[in-house]
């Protein structure tokens, strides 16, 4: 007579333990993906230079940015709201029997219209702020022109 008692694991305990293992090897994935990523030996996460609007843009101050935000968003109460309300009358007028493509046209030439009133007054309020500069804050804002990427301002000691 054999003294052996055979133990078999629980469904559930089986369940359990699966689900541990695939958590242990997604917070080990995460972990070796952010030190590879910020190791520096793989550099295709950068970003390349930003463009030029946006680098006037981010060179306005806080305040400025927010009037000039909100002018751009017009009748709607924020930005975003605006451009749902331009995509939804671009998809009505794309799903329309029969397709006009002249009122396709004449959207598509008002958001260009919009956003180059937009890029306008994003230069004006710039120029009107580099014009108060002296030679040594022009200089280092060219450098972080040409810099590129580099735009963001150094923080305040």
């Amino acid at each position: 007579m054999s003294t052996e008692t055979s133990r078999k694991t629980k469904p559930w305990l089986r369940v359990v333990l699966g689900l541990s293992l695939a958590l242990n090897l997604v917070v080990v994935g995460i972990a070796v993906g952010a030190t590879y990523r910020m190791s520096g030996k793989h550099r295709g996460w950068d970003r390349p230079p930003a463009s030029f609007g946006v680098m006037l843009f981010r060179d306005l101050d806080r305040q400025t940015r927010r009037d000039l935000r909100r002018s751009a968003e017009g009748d709607h109460r924020d930005f975003h709201a605006r451009r749902k309300a331009e995509a939804e009358a671009l998809a009505a007028a794309l799903r329309a029997t029969p397709f006009d493509p002249t009122v396709v046209a004449d959207l598509l030439n008002a958001q260009v219209m919009t956003r180059q009133a937009f890029q306008e007054r994003v230069q004006t309020a710039w120029l009107e702020k580099i014009t108060e500069m002296s030679d040594a804050e022009r200089a280092e804002i060219a450098t972080r022109m040409v810099k590129g990427g580099a735009w963001r301002k150094p923080p305040k000691p």
